[in-house]
């Protein structure tokens, strides 16, 4: 029985770790116990019908070893997280260039998740995120992806880290999905700006300033409005390239 409560203990790590990543609990409307009471919970269902690592009966007759399983759990659920933190950080990469093509740079709001300032359109993007997350079945995925880690990376060993450049292109690819998410939105405020700049070349007597930010400003929340149907894909293929630098290692 003891040997199988470690292994729960290191899985428990390695969910605690990638769930921390994850915006949808470490916000802090989530209790500390209901994250901990969680992550426990998923540990003993994904453990529960397999049996304890072979190396738990030497790790639990040396306590000071027990350190370096330990230290791999939370460098394995660095990883799993890393696929949300790329999701994410590219949907706070398109808020922000929205943000700067839109014109509401200038101004910014309080962020209780980062405890910093942060921009409006990043604010709403976030919230967005984490809904599409739920509602394309991109928190299934991440089910998958725990499970399958399990089978990949065995508990309590380190990474072979055969190609450590896969996680690198991984993050990497933030900056790609990023301008993916912004690129709608982008297109139509740039083809405004023409449009407004054509319009003041003809009609020199023309307010650019008043009639500029609110036409972009409602140019560019019904281009996202729209934009945002076609964001799911894009997000299981951020999941799935998690599943990819696991795979790799």
């Amino acid at each position: 029985m003891l040997p199988w409560a470690f292994s729960v203990m290191l899985l428990t790590v390695r969910l605690g770790v990638a769930l921390a990543l994850s915006p949808a609990l470490a916000s802090y409307g989530v209790p500390a116990m209901v994250r901990i009471a969680l992550t426990v919970a998923l540990a003993v269902l994904a453990f529960a019908d397999r049996a304890p690592a072979p190396a738990v009966a030497n790790w639990l007759a040396t306590p000071s070893a027990v350190i370096t399983p330990v230290l791999a759990e939370v460098f394995t659920g660095a990883l799993l997280g890393l696929g949300v933190q790329v999701l994410f950080g590219a949907l706070a990469l398109a808020g922000r260039l929205m943000d700067v093509q839109i014109g509401f740079a200038i101004g910014s709001v309080f962020d209780p998740v980062s405890r910093s300032g942060s921009s409006v359109l990043g604010s709403l993007m976030s919230l967005i995120g984490i809904t599409l997350f739920v509602l394309s079945n991109a928190h299934l995925e991440l089910a998958q992806l725990v499970s399958a880690s399990i089978d990949l990376l065995p508990l309590g060993q380190m990474p072979a880290l055969h190609d450590p450049m896969q996680p690198l292109l991984a993050a990497g690819s933030m900056f790609a999905l990023g301008l993916a998410f912004a690129g709608p939105v982008a297109v139509a405020l740039l083809l405004t700006d023409v449009t407004i700049a054509v319009a003041s070349r003809n009609m020199p007597q023309l307010n650019v300033l008043v009639l500029a930010i609110p036409l972009k400003v409602i140019v560019g929340y019904l281009v996202l409005a729209i934009a945002i149907s076609g964001w799911g894909p894009l997000m299981q293929q951020a999941l799935r390239q998690a599943v990819t630098v696991l795979e790799t290692h």
